[in-house]
């Protein structure tokens, strides 16, 4: 049986999250945000959502390999953020009319 310290590395999730936080970044940042229209804003959203969700479990893995969780409750903030990613592609499929069945 392997455990998450086999896996990973701490270094390692500080990369993934740098990773994850540049493209946070693009993806929030003014100059994005201004010269999209409607729908590529909605799924900017979506990304914005997913972003902070896999930041938060990097922290969590990071965390865990130090030896403690620190951060309270990381469930609800996760599930919350999954919630609006889910409600934002939902709303975005109706609205361009995609069939997904």
């Amino acid at each position: 049986m392997a455990y998450l310290k086999d896996k990973f590395t701490i270094q390692d999730t500080k990369e993934i999250n740098e990773r994850i936080n540049r493209i946070f970044n693009q993806v929030t940042h003014a100059n994005t945000t201004t010269t999209v229209g409607v729908t590529e804003l909605q799924l900017l959203g979506i990304i914005d959502h997913l972003c902070r969700v896999s930041g938060m479990l990097c922290d969590m893995v990071e965390q865990q390999l130090e030896g403690h969780i620190e951060t309270f409750d990381p469930h609800s903030y996760i599930d919350k953020k999954l919630k609006n990613a889910e409600i934002g592609i939902s709303n975005f499929i109706k609205i361009k009319k995609i069939n997904v069945t």
